[in-house]
């Protein structure tokens, strides 16, 4: 979409008082300066929730996490940096302009127009499920095969697209729908341009229609099922089911079906309950299950994930087909679990056992007997690496444990690891000492250095010791000394800059901007700071100082830009001495000589100013 001006950023930070937006989601009160509470990403009784509305920004002392009114709702709304823009925008009825040069309002719209397209279709789709001739026989097909009442269907909104080809395109015709949001609907197979609707063919046709809803309830696309009304001229004839593809609304990693439902019924120490398909969510809430959430089709994402822990589900359930295809599926999902905090377990069907059917037949108390015996994410790793029918050899354990240290890589807390070790240690029958040893002698996850890894504490940040790898205190320099970015933009090589860290990418990032002549200066940043990430590392720049005075501004930035050219100086020397190890006999004569020339360079480096 097209950029957002910068004028329309800045208003809305202006304008918007960060306490009025924050309240809805938290119960804030006055301390001093600022108002607390408890925080909305983690569940805590003590509040370490701070807002500060003359600077702008939050900060949860619990988790870390930090920004202003566009990160807020980023992460409350999951919805991305143009979308809580216009979220807030709407909410607080301020008025959006868009740089010159872009689309008109009116193309502007298209957006809107796309949810509002859904909203038609969804509306369409059921009202022919519920009273097209054509769908009698779908209608029974629910109902007899599926095992699903029609209150079900009503509730759910779920719908039936007929098979004649521009069926849905002539009643938008008649609605006024432009042919240009239906090109960009993923509704419609249709030429580049094509103006004409009728010559729009529908993407699904003889089809049970069911509507995928983002976690605000908004209809964003649709999983389509294959019935024998499916015609033979269907591209996608053969699969059983077909979801849209992705479009301005709609991005499948990014979103569970069900989360808008089962969001609502989630209670405090509540568990989300995982299973692999739309129907079986559907089948979960038919039979009171209603914390039910399914993916898109597709193995479990990172974002998903993020997504349920947002709600802080005391455990997440995963009820998955009782065949090893279910088994592996659940394994390769366990390092993004473990990254993401939260607690599997694992609801273990019989062999070649359905979830849908075992709750048709038995409703909800069918999950008991298999809540009684499920597995924690540690026992199920375990079991799938051993054998099930003779004890483990020692070799066996000792490769078991391993692999339990490459997934305990992924967890955040330290005190959660230990645990976990506990955990395999009795399960393997080893003692549990010696098992902390070996894993502590494991490789560890990459950390950042010190200054480049947000803090919990807003406080005065030493530069008479340079510490770090210099990299988040010269972002934090060029934010807050605009005057001198260009300069350092022109003097700085990228390879200098360390981009294994937030503060690396996002330093590489906006003087590229400055050397291209894209902006003039650091204080025109907001476009370039589009996900939660970087905003979150821009509010602890800006909650953060540096012991800087502004007349030795220059000075420390110079310090910066040479500390970072001699340690990419030292960082080539020790590439160059490592090559030469390695190196065959007729190659080492030349590589010596740079070694030689680089040692030189590091003995007596430029000394660099803006």
């Amino acid at each position: 979409m097209a950029r957002i001006a910068q004028k329309s950023i800045e208003t809305i930070k202006h304008q918007v008082n960060l306490v009025d937006l924050v309240s809805p989601y938290v119960e804030i009160k006055r301390a001093g300066s600022s108002w607390k509470g408890l925080s909305p990403f983690t569940q805590e009784k003590t509040p370490s929730f701070y807002v500060h509305p003359d600077r702008g920004f939050y900060k949860c002392f619990s988790t870390g996490e930090g920004g202003d009114c566009f990160t807020f709702i980023m992460k409350v709304e999951n919805l991305e940096f143009p979308e809580a823009i216009e979220f807030i925008a709407k909410k607080f009825n301020i008025t959006l302009e868009y740089e010159a040069g872009g689309p008109s309002r009116e193309e502007m719209s298209l957006r809107k127009q796309i949810f509002e397209i859904h909203e038609l279709a969804m509306t369409w789709f059921h009202q022919q499920f519920i009273e097209s001739e054509e769908a009698a026989p779908v209608r029974k097909y629910w109902q007899d095969q599926r095992g699903f009442t029609m209150e079900t269907a009503d509730e759910v909104k779920i719908g039936y697209a007929p098979v004649a080809r521009n069926a849905l395109a002539l009643y938008f015709k008649e609605r006024g729908i432009p042919a240009a949001a239906m090109r960009q609907s993923g509704l419609f197979f249709a030429r580049d341009n094509e103006s004409v609707h009728d010559n729009f063919k529908s993407r699904f046709r003889g089809r049970l229609m069911v509507p995928i809803r983002d976690v605000q309830g908004r209809v964003v696309a649709f999983t389509a099922r294959q019935l024998e009304q499916t015609p033979a001229d269907d591209p996608a004839r053969e699969a059983k089911y077909v979801n849209s593809p992705e479009t301005q609304i709609f991005h499948k990693g990014r979103i569970l079906f069900g989360m808008d439902h089962a969001r609502t019924h989630l209670k405090e120490g509540g568990s989300f309950l995982l299973v692999e398909g739309q129907l079986d969510a559907i089948r979960c809430w038919s039979v009171g299950l209603h914390t039910a959430v399914a993916p898109q089709g597709t193995a479990i994402t990172d974002d998903q994930l993020h997504l349920m822990r947002r709600y802080q589900p005391n455990t997440v359930e995963c009820l998955l087909d009782g065949d090893k295809a279910g088994r592996k599926a659940a394994l390769r999902a366990l390092p993004l679990a473990f990254k993401a905090g939260l607690e599997f377990r694992y609801l273990l069907l019989p062999e070649k056992a359905d979830p849908d059917d075992l709750l048709r037949q038995h409703g909800a108390a069918a999950l008991e007997p298999l809540r009684a015996n499920s597995k924690s994410a540690i026992e199920l790793a375990i079991s799938e690496s051993l054998p099930e029918d003779r004890d483990p050899s020692t070799n066996e354990k000792t490769t078991a444990l391993r692999h339990i240290f490459d997934l305990l890589q992924h967890v955040p807390s330290e005190v959660a690891r230990e645990d976990y070790i506990q955990t395999a240690s009795k399960l393997l029958n080893v003692d549990s000492h010696a098992a902390l040893v070996d894993f502590k002698k494991s490789p560890k996850p990459q950390t950042y250095h010190s200054g480049q890894n947000p803090q919990k504490n807003t406080k005065k940040v030493s530069t008479d010791t340079l510490l770090t790898d210099g990299t988040w205190e010269l972002l934090w320099l060029v934010l807050h000394f605009p005057e001198f970015s260009a300069a350092i933009s022109e003097i700085i090589d990228y390879d200098w800059i360390n981009s294994t860290s937030p503060a690396g990418r996002l330093l590489k990032r906006i003087l590229a901007e400055l050397r291209e002549g894209l902006i003039e200066d650091t204080s025109n940043i907001e476009n370039l700071i589009d996900t939660i990430e970087d905003r979150q590392l821009i509010a602890d720049l800006h909650s953060r100082d540096l012991d800087v005075e502004a007349d030795l501004a220059e000075y420390q930035i110079n310090n910066y830009l040479n500390f970072l050219y001699n340690n990419y100086l030292k960082n080539r020397l020790n590439t160059l001495r490592q090559k030469v190890a390695n190196a065959s006999p007729e190659d080492q004569l030349g590589l010596m000589r740079k070694v030689k020339a680089a040692s030189k360079e590091l003995a007596a480096p430029h000394q660099l100013k803006i």
